[in-house]
């Protein structure tokens, strides 16, 4: 329930104005919600310390300082603070900074890099063989630690880029200081700063109302997507955002005291995409240590025990075994491929507020929009009036004037208005209800003609009466041109609340509002149509509009239009996947048909700038945000567009094809050796026999058929639609290649006997046979070729033989697999 807002309301705000009685009282009211609405836990003290404060013991008196200066002066809404009074909240750490916990600082990046489960199983098999005295085996490590190091590097540039980036989307707010207007950003707020909010504005720390009313969403704080109404006195709370309405308030809290901030920092952030890659990689992570520590510890007992091996041959057969299994560079190469992703995108003008959400993009097939910015380049003009009897063009501009000057509305409809008729504020306003994309209107009630006047969508001025009037007709005829029509109308109804009904509503003029197609709509939209994207349009506008707009866009089957208005949720849901165009949709019921599309096992991204988007972008798999949007609708989305510019959308998707796809790519490389290795040792436990590779033969292998052709593809272009589970296309692609290694081997040791071939020669035989194979299964990888990818694959195969028949001999010598003196049997 919305609460109603009295007369006595506006009469204590122009009270107020003049005087500042009400402060103390306010401030108690304030004290009191506080302790009704705030968890119990959320009340106790996480205030930070001065910075040259280091002991607990001087919390009280640091404690004692900071209320000194909270209440060392009464601040004026017209007034706000001084620079002095700034200064002084400022060394008394009062201001609004905030420690993001999402993101990683330069040493927890390092940590992650270097203490990763696979390598802590590398340094243990490391450690064996150094005991074990085999030091020539212990050269797979150089591929560790350059696969290491790059992904450090990788994620520290991609760190960087996030940060250079996020201070141009940085939120910036409205605040009286020294009796100015003036812009500041969001972590420069200090307590008792007044802050001027407006429509689509974030509020970025707990404040509370001085003067104004707003309607404020807080369903990224409570998760209820209704409106609710924030008039004198109330909380405003940090997370939340402003739906219509301007206010002044004053910052009551600020930094880690904000309310969000009882709540682990959660709900102002973007919702974290679901990653299958990192999903199905942690579970191949799980499965394979188990795989390595159990099958290390069994082929060790089969070589020193079984087989009779000395206790340092048995190390290093086992330790040859392990390092196999273990695909080292994998988890490292997709973290090197996400972060170059992220790099890239930042060249291309786009904001990452999530490196998986890549994977996300890349796998949309369903692509929703709202026309205004995207289709449309979000500037419109009036092109007609269109006046009812009884009216003039001196009064109709009168009253259109009146109503944006007193509303002090500011979206792109409103400013092609003024542009028209001019802005003028009266005195004689008594109360006003601001544009929402819930209500689709504006009104404003004057005195002096007792009377409300309205603009706004048609069907919602005039409700249940729209279908009757004779203005429906002419609504229809103007909409299948293209046009938004808005209907300017009076009533006698007196406004009380923000959802007044309005009674005996008197349609006055219609204007026709012309939308301005961007000029490379049409080949962003054919880009989508050419790589399997369904492109759908949410649009709180007519239908026949949207749908007329969309087919001068190109999209298909736009001509499929339907109305939302008055849709029950359960029909909205079922109708999701059936149309193209929806028109007139409300906030609730775009985040509906977002969550319906993703029941129907779509991968659904959400592109939007406004307010009236945020509930859906919440729910998207993947959610875009143009920069010259809402505060509110950058910080929830995954993406933000630092050019505000749709036609970058297919570079961007290009890039998140290209990171995943390309993963894909290389695990199959590194799962090839993980899958025969585990094989191989299999065999040698079930029959008796020594492992037949040591670490040291593998080194052509790991070099120049998994760690630098996965180097390079990993950073390929790849516009191919990914499909399919990804764990699931990885072993099917590195199973033949796999099985085959395995298979050679089986025909090796049948051959041996006849053939007189000693340990060594299996050994050698078995290497060539791998790296031959290996060479096989990296052709197949990398089609569809081009120039780089045969240039690639020529160096490698090139380098592998030069590696060969130079370095041979000296790894033979080495590697001392010679007659063991051991007869499996």
């Amino acid at each position: 329930m919305r609460k109603k807002v009295s007369k006595e309301t506006t009469k204590t705000e122009e009270v107020l104005k003049e005087t500042d009685v009400l402060e103390k009282v306010s401030k108690k009211k304030v004290s009191e919600q506080e302790k009704a609405v705030a968890p119990k836990k959320t009340r106790k003290s996480t205030r930070k310390t001065f910075a040259n404060v280091e002991t607990k013991n001087d919390a009280p008196k640091v404690e004692k300082e900071k209320e000194k200066v909270r209440s060392s002066k009464r601040v004026t809404i017209n007034r706000g603070l001084s620079a002095v009074d700034v200064q002084e909240r400022i060394e008394a750490g009062l201001v609004n900074i905030t420690v993001n916990k999402n993101a990683k600082t330069t040493k927890q990046i390092v940590v992650s890099n270097v203490f990763t489960i696979f390598n802590l199983l590398n340094l243990f098999v490391a450690t064996a063989l150094i005991v074990a005295g085999s030091y020539k085996n212990l050269l797979f490590l150089a591929v560790i630690i350059c696969n290491t190091v790059i992904g450090i590097v990788q994620e520290i540039k991609a760190k960087a880029t996030i940060e250079s980036l996020s201070l141009v989307s940085a939120p910036v707010v409205t605040v009286v200081r020294d009796g100015r207007k003036s812009f500041v950003k969001a972590d420069e707020l200090v307590v008792d700063d007044i802050v001027i909010f407006e429509a689509g504005k974030q509020i970025v720390a707990d404040c509370v109302v001085r003067k104004g009313i707003v309607e404020v969403n807080e369903s990224l704080l409570t998760g209820e997507s209704e409106s609710v109404v924030k008039k004198f006195g109330s909380l405003l709370y940090s997370g939340s955002y402003v739906v219509s309405g301007e206010c002044y308030a004053r910052v009551e809290k600020v930094g880690q005291e904000n309310y969000v901030q009882q709540l682990a920092d959660q709900a102002k952030h973007y919702k974290k995409p679901s990653s299958e890659i990192m999903r199905a990689l942690n579970q191949l992570i799980k499965i394979i240590t188990l795989v390595v520590i159990l099958s290390g510890g069994i082929l060790f007992y089969n070589n020193y025990v079984v087989v009779g091996a000395s206790w340092e041959e048995a190390v290093v057969a086992t330790a040859g075994s392990m390092i196999g299994m273990i695909p080292s560079g994998l988890y490292l190469m997709t973290s090197i491929s996400l972060a170059y992703g992220v790099i890239r995108l930042g060249q291309r003008k786009t904001l990452v507020q999530d490196l998986y959400c890549i994977e996300m993009l890349a796998r949309v097939d369903v692509l929703c929009l709202d026309k205004t910015g995207t289709i449309t380049d979000g500037t419109m003009r009036v092109k007609d009036v269109i006046e009812y009897e009884g009216e003039t063009e001196s009064s109709l501009k009168q009253i259109v004037a009146l109503v944006l000057g007193n509303t002090k509305e500011n979206n792109a409809t409103a400013e092609a208005l003024k542009k028209k008729f001019g802005m003028v504020k009266r005195a004689t306003t008594r109360a006003i209800v601001p544009f929402s994309s819930a209500r689709k209107y504006m009104a404003a009630y004057f005195e002096n003609k007792k009377l409300s006047y309205l603009i706004g969508a048609p069907e919602f001025v005039l409700n249940q009466d729209y279908k009757e009037s004779l203005v429906s007709t002419e609504v229809d005829k103007f909409a299948r041109q293209g046009l938004r029509v808005l209907l300017v109308a009076s009533s006698p109804t007196k406004i009380t609340s923000p959802n007044q009904n309005f009674s005996d509503v008197k349609p006055l003029a219609l204007i026709t509002i012309e939308d301005v197609i961007r000029k490379d709509a049409i080949e962003t939209i054919q880009y989508f149509k050419n790589s399997d994207v369904n492109v759908k349009v949410i649009s709180g506008d007519n239908p026949l509009t949207a749908s007329k707009i969309a087919l001068r866009a190109g999209i298909e089957n736009a001509n499929r239009s339907i109305s939302l208005d008055g849709m029950a949720d359960d029909v909205v849901a079922k109708i999701a996947e059936h149309y193209t165009v929806f028109g007139r949709v409300s906030p609730k019921q775009k985040q509906i048909l977002i969550r319906a599309l993703k029941e129907k096992k779509h991968t659904v991204a959400m592109t939007g700038d406004g307010v009236n988007d945020i509930l859906a972008l919440k729910e998207a798999d993947c959610s875009i945000a143009m920069a010259n949007g809402s505060e509110a609708t950058r910080n929830v989305s995954h993406l933000v567009l630092l050019d505000s510019n749709f036609s970058s959308m297919p570079a961007v998707v290009q890039e998140g094809r290209r990171v995943i796809n390309n993963i894909q790519r290389v695990a199959t490389m590194f799962l090839t050796k993980t899958i025969f290795s585990f094989l191989l040792t299999m065999i040698c436990v079930i029959f008796g026999l020594i492992y037949p590779i040591q670490s040291i033969q593998l080194i052509i292998f790991d070099w120049f058929i998994i760690s630098l052709p996965s180097l390079y593809l990993a950073l390929e272009p790849n516009n191919t639609q990914v499909k399919g589970r990804f764990l699931f296309e990885v072993f099917l692609n590195a199973l033949p290649g796999a099985l085959l290694i395995v298979f050679n081997y089986g025909v090796i040791r049948l051959l041996a006997p006849a053939a007189g071939f000693s340990d060594a020669v299996i050994s050698t035989l078995t290497v060539i046979s791998s790296i031959c194979v290996g060479y096989t299964v990296l052709a197949k990888v990398c089609r569809p070729y081009n120039n780089n990818r045969r240039i690639m694959y020529a160096l490698m195969l090139v380098l592998g033989i030069t590696m060969y028949f130079t370095l041979g001999p000296i790894l033979l010598e080495i590697v001392d697999i010679k007659e063991l003196g051991i007869n499996a049997n």
